[in-house]
């Protein structure tokens, strides 16, 4: 007795068996990133959090103002200036926090 084979079956159980492996293998090989937390050693960053804690807080200086580019170009000049501010930042703060109203204002 002859057997004949068509297409079809033949086909079908390589697929039937394989296809469910590569779904699952697919699903399992997720990755995670694990980004670490910014450094104060990184400028940017050390400017943001020292502008938001110690400028801009809700008693702080800048409370009641709102920055602009103008506005934050005058600040800038007066971090240097000002002594309140001089005594309020340490240099490396100062320097911080212009670089940070600099990047945060600058062109993009």
């Amino acid at each position: 007795m002859k057997t004949r084979r068509y297409g079809i079956p033949t086909l079908f159980l390589p697929v039937a068996l394989i296809l469910p492996t590569l779904i699952l293998s697919a699903s399992m090989a997720s990755a995670s990133i694990n980004i670490a937390p910014p450094s104060l050693d990184d400028p940017y960053h050390l400017g943001k959090v020292t502008y938001h804690r110690k400028l801009a807080c809700g008693t702080c200086l800048l409370s009641e103002t709102t920055l602009d580019a103008a506005k934050a170009s005058d600040f800038i000049e007066k971090l240097n200036t000002d002594q309140q501010l001089m005594t309020l930042l340490t240099e490396k703060e100062r320097s911080a926090v212009t670089f940070y109203l600099e990047e945060y204002f600058g062109p993009r």
